[in-house]
């Protein structure tokens, strides 16, 4: 039997879904959002499977979920299939314990598992697409039907969700993800950091983003092979760690750039390392809305980024460039357009900073409006 609608107003009981809590910004936005929740007085749990960045010693109540094999790591279609009877075992239980308001469930994964747990407790169901492979698109589709919101960050990728994956349009809602306000970085730490990584070099070039596949280093270290011959005082960055490291430093060595590109691991203020760029660069193959490009606009520097879902709604001409997926002689044209004439690369950087500064990057704005969908949906009025 359905529960009776939650009175205008009244704290809202909400669990947060994630395939696992590891460094990335599912998780970064996930825990922000439950951060302002609990600020208003609502009760979030969060569930999923642990990992660097939330579980059961950071968060009482965590709910442990093996919903991270249920994904592609979870091996044979035998394998995965044990992690969802298990999953959703273990959800539904909760479930019928504590009655949640509402499950927000964030990629595929927990999506499938919450609406197998959920059947028959009268629990609405919202689902976030955080972006995929173009492949997955149907995939993912085929789960968020059964949902009764599907929330994406960008208008492509709700266009991607409608056309591919068979997503009525009805249910759609495209609601962003808001970034923290920039913290405040001597210029004297800017310009010795600066110092520091440009060494002998020119220009700066700096690219945010986890070490693998969708992130496109492999992309981005065929571009500096491009560049380096014409341009040999580009010096590239790359801050963010994962499990193509080893590799992505021998392709580095193979294709001769390792002297211009260094490898800086995880860095704790991406914004000081950012200001001390002359130009963000992302290669990625895919993405949904990247927070690192609107990182990239609070430092005032201009971003070059493939022309990915989302990418193509946060950069235009004025901020800087968007280039066609993995092509390598389109990103070097571009990143040498922009660094090679300082007054254009000048005033993008200052289009940027101003457009950071835009309603739909606050995180305050983007929580009040998850809030009010939460409440809609709750009161059944999705």
């Amino acid at each position: 039997m359905t529960d009776q609608p939650k009175a205008s107003g009244a704290p809202l009981n909400v669990l947060e879904m994630a395939t696992q809590f590891g460094v990335g910004g599912i998780a970064r936005h996930i825990l922000a959002l439950t951060a302002s929740l609990r600020q208003k007085g609502h009760r979030v749990t969060l569930g999923g499977t642990p990992a660097a960045w939330a579980g059961p010693k950071t968060e009482p109540g965590f709910v442990v979920l093996p919903t991270r094999y249920v994904s592609g790591d979870g091996g044979s279609l035998t394998v995965r299939l044990y992690h969802v009877a298990m999953a959703t075992w273990r959800l539904r239980r909760w479930l019928a314990a504590q009655r949640p308001d509402l499950i927000h469930a964030h990629e595929s994964a927990p999506a499938l598992v919450a609406n197998l747990a959920r059947k028959g407790l009268g629990i609405p169901l919202a689902v976030t697409y955080h972006g995929s492979e173009p492949e997955r698109i149907a995939g993912f589709g085929a789960i968020a039907r059964k949902a009764d919101i599907v929330i994406t960050p960008s208008h492509r990728s709700a266009e991607d969700l409608v056309k591919i994956g068979g997503v009525p349009k009805e249910r759609l809602k495209v609601l962003g993800l808001g970034v923290n306000p920039p913290p405040e970085d001597g210029p004297d730490e800017i310009a010795a950091l600066r110092r520091d990584l440009l060494g002998d070099g020119e220009r700066l070039i700096i690219t945010i983003a986890r070490l693998e596949r969708q992130k496109g280093i492999d992309i981005l270290i065929e571009t500096i092979a491009r560049i380096i011959p014409d341009h040999p005082g580009y010096r590239f960055v790359v801050a963010g760690d994962g499990p193509d490291e080893a590799a992505l430093r021998e392709m580095a060595v193979a294709r001769g750039v390792d002297g211009h590109l260094t490898f800086l691991g995880r860095v704790s203020r991406p914004l000081l390392y950012l200001r001390a760029s002359d130009l963000f660069l992302l290669t990625s193959r895919w993405e949904a809305l990247p927070f690192t490009i609107v990182e990239a606009f609070q430092a005032g520097i201009p971003a070059v980024a493939a022309a990915c879902s989302g990418v193509v709604e946060l950069i235009d001409d004025e901020v800087g460039a968007v280039v066609p997926i993995g092509d390598t002689e389109a990103i070097a044209r571009e990143v040498t357009r922009i660094l090679g004439d300082e007054a254009l690369r000048a005033r993008m950087g200052e289009a940027a900073l101003r457009k950071s500064k835009l309603d739909r990057f606050r995180p305050e704005w983007v929580h009040d409006q998850f809030e009010a969908m939460y409440r809609d949906l709750a009161a059944g009025r999705t």
